[in-house]
């Protein structure tokens, strides 16, 4: 069997993060311009998905979007989402379908003059040089402060040495820069388990790491769907449901709901199925994002090495 073993910040640093694209704000992270369903494909579907937010805002209802899919939306950078941005997406369609420059999304946007948005640093000298307070003092969100308290890695029995994750965009981020085995997918949600259960059902003599929950906090759909696994699944693997992690900048307002799902979870999950609490463990250790949501890849490393710890403590 191939053993896991623990791996060290060097090692996985020499090992680089590539994203799959660019943000609307420019920034590296694990979805592209205009890819609202995150398939890695721009076409009509996005529009379609642009319009119907633009059409629930519109209505004065909440966007359907979540906060990764509406960065990817805003086309134009004007921080709205509507008939423009689901416009530009068709046109970029039209035009990729005939380009024979590599149908770049940020080639197209600069042809058709559109600039990304403003990086924080020209944001802040505009503000300055408008005699205002800078954005940044303006919007500053208070920073996470860590866990003082002590904390004990839980100890995991397993007798199953390899591991495989199920996941999301936090899954699929740790594996650009550790070896696991995995299935995942930037955006997934609980239906990307329902449509991959087949094929997840026919694991064997693994450590199972389900780590999803993070695009749509419903703890009472992830239990039903997690306590309804085959009785062959889990009794002929070690299931592992872990915590869904914490957020900080932006996205630091989802914490109260992420607690309240881990709790929810903790204390609904069959006997059978293992819930680790790895946001307690980040919230104790410290952690690092690149954009608030996806983390930096020291931080994937102490997520993995936890893991590891739990399942070979002493």
């Amino acid at each position: 069997m191939k053993i896991k073993t623990l791996m060290s910040f060097a090692a996985s640093a020499a090992v680089a993060l590539s994203s799959a694209g660019i943000t609307a704000h420019g920034e590296a992270s694990l979805f592209m311009i205009g890819d609202i369903d995150g398939n890695g494909v721009v076409d009509a579907i996005d529009a379609s998905s642009v319009l119907a937010a633009y059409a629930c805002t519109s209505a004065g209802k909440e966007s359907p979007l979540y906060s990764y899919q509406l960065s990817a939306a805003d086309l134009n950078g004007d921080t709205h989402v509507d008939a423009v941005d689901a416009s530009l997406i068709l046109s970029y369609y039209a035009w990729a379908a005939t380009s024979d420059e590599g149908a770049i999304m940020t080639d197209f946007l600069e042809k058709n003059s559109f600039k990304q948005r403003e990086t924080e640093e020209e944001r802040e000298q505009k503000v300055k040089e408008q005699g205002g307070e800078t954005a940044a003092a303006a919007e500053e969100v208070p920073p996470l402060e860590f866990g003082n308290f002590e904390y004990t890695i839980p100890r995991i029995d397993s007798e199953y040495a390899e591991w495989f994750w199920v996941g999301d965009s936090r899954t699929v981020g740790m594996a650009r820069g550790i070896d696991i085995d995995y299935i995942g997918k930037v955006g997934a949600t609980i239906s990307f388990f329902r449509n991959n259960a087949e094929s997840i059902y026919q694991i064997r003599d693994k450590t199972v790491i389900m780590n999803l929950g993070v695009n749509d906090l419903d703890s009472t759909a992830y239990l039903n769907l997690y306590n309804s696994m085959p009785d062959e699944f889990l009794d002929n693997n070690k299931v592992i449901v872990m915590a869904v992690n914490p957020c900080d900048g932006s996205y630091q307002y989802l914490n109260s709901r992420i607690e309240q799902f881990n709790s929810n979870m903790s204390a609904g999950l069959d006997s059978r199925i293992t819930f680790l609490d790895s946001y307690t463990f980040l919230m104790w250790n410290g952690f690092s994002t690149v954009d608030g949501l996806h983390y930096t890849d020291g931080t994937y490393v102490d997520i993995y090495n936890f893991v590891f710890d739990s399942l070979h403590a002493e």
